[in-house]
């Protein structure tokens, strides 16, 4: 009798261990499948899941403690969760991967005891030093940009170009070249700011075209970092100042993922531009060696210069959606995109640049090709499906 109720017990305990070891599993466990829906091979591709996503099988508090690994090779990947309105909880969580042509990934969520340390590969940062004039500089494994601060803007006439750094390694090079006694402009041995883009629009400046003129703001006057690594950085900057409309205000939110070239770049603006009969410009400043490609229609165009001799050459590039693209025109010895204003809404758009002496691209046909399928990927992105 007491042998039987014994076991009886037992079972009971094992019954409910392994209800508990289900339960357990449900909240910590999740596999995904996504799939390339192109037939294009997508290097370093960022995979973005939104806390609606999988909220039912995790804590959304422990976000930033998933970690994800590919089942085929069995290995963990570079992770990252991004709360935007800094209230403690997540709405993003990021990873990276390659895929092939067309092919179909499957993946395991799960969560870990702590946050692990990554090394980020992203890093951006505002610079108030006496060398950094009130910079705002961001940069990846890649390539490196920056805005120009309005102490510099004032000292030196600086305009609100997107500047671009050229970088011969994937470490981070911003307070080497802010550095004391330092000069940006001589490479020595890690690279230099060899693209001049002072006081024209550089790689991607923004202005507002009314009546078949441009306008343009100050240099930035606030900015914020909503994200810093280690996969993506996110920040926004704020501008106004336009002679046309001094209440104007710009808010800049600019993305930029380790392994790639673009950034995204959202601008939305505190009137409705639409109505003020205002259009969205973005300009890539042309040389006298510029060779340019304009595929409107396909949403893109690319540009390829000289940097000068011993400097190697420079890509430029951009990328939106086609039919938010009014006209491509070469305006004041600029390329200029003028975007459709959406009313109440925000414009969308990349801009970005790639060096041929650090990369994959060494060439301006590897910069027109990269850029051909970097439209494509954006227009194309992966498709996500939890596996229950």
């Amino acid at each position: 009798m007491k042998s039987t109720l014994f076991f009886l017990l037992l079972l009971s305990a094992l019954e409910v261990s392994y209800c508990q070891s289900l339960s357990s599993k449900k909240d910590s466990y999740l596999q995904i499948e996504i799939e390339n829906p192109i037939s294009l091979i997508r290097k370093n591709e960022t995979i973005t899941l939104y806390a609606a996503v999988i909220k039912d099988n995790f804590p959304i508090e422990k976000l930033q403690l998933i970690q994800i690994k590919d089942i085929k090779s069995n290995t963990l990947l570079r992770t990252q969760a991004i709360d935007y309105n800094k209230d403690g909880v997540p709405e993003e969580f990021l990873f990276q991967t390659d895929f092939d042509p067309n092919e179909k990934k499957k993946f395991e969520l799960y969560i870990i005891e702590k946050d692990s340390l990554i090394a980020s590969k992203v890093y951006a940062t505002y610079m108030p030093t006496e060398e950094g004039m009130e910079d705002f500089t961001w940069e990846n494994d890649f390539i490196g940009y920056r805005f120009y601060g309005q102490e510099r803007a004032l000292k030196q006439g600086t305009g609100i170009a997107m500047d671009v750094w050229c970088k011969r390694t994937p470490d981070f090079l911003t307070e080497k070249w802010y550095a004391p006694s330092q000069s940006y402009h001589v490479d020595t041995g890690y690279g230099a700011d060899h693209y001049n883009s002072g006081k024209n629009q550089g790689c991607g400046g923004t202005g507002l075209l009314a009546n078949d003129s441009l306008y343009f703001s100050n240099a930035f006057y606030d900015w914020k970092i909503i994200a810093n690594g280690p996969i993506r950085t996110v920040f926004e900057l704020k501008f106004t100042g336009w002679t046309l409309n001094d209440t104007l205000i710009e808010t800049k939110r600019v993305t930029l993922d380790a392994g790639h070239y673009f950034n995204r770049i959202e601008s939305s603006y505190s009137n409705d531009i639409a109505a003020l009969g205002y259009a969205p410009a973005i300009s890539f400043v042309q040389r006298k060696d510029s060779d340019t490609k304009i595929e409107q229609d396909l949403g893109w165009l690319a540009s390829w210069e000289s940097l000068g001799e011993g400097k190697g050459n420079l890509g430029t590039g951009f990328i939106a959606v086609a039919s938010d693209i009014a006209s491509i025109e070469k305006i004041n010895n600029h390329v200029v995109s003028i975007l459709k204003p959406k009313p109440e809404d925000s414009i969308t758009y990349y801009t970005g640049a790639a060096w041929d002496e650090f990369g994959a691209i060494s060439s301006k046909e590897a910069w027109l090709h990269y850029i051909k399928q970097q439209a494509e990927c954006i227009k194309n992105p992966c498709l996500i499906s939890v596996k229950r």
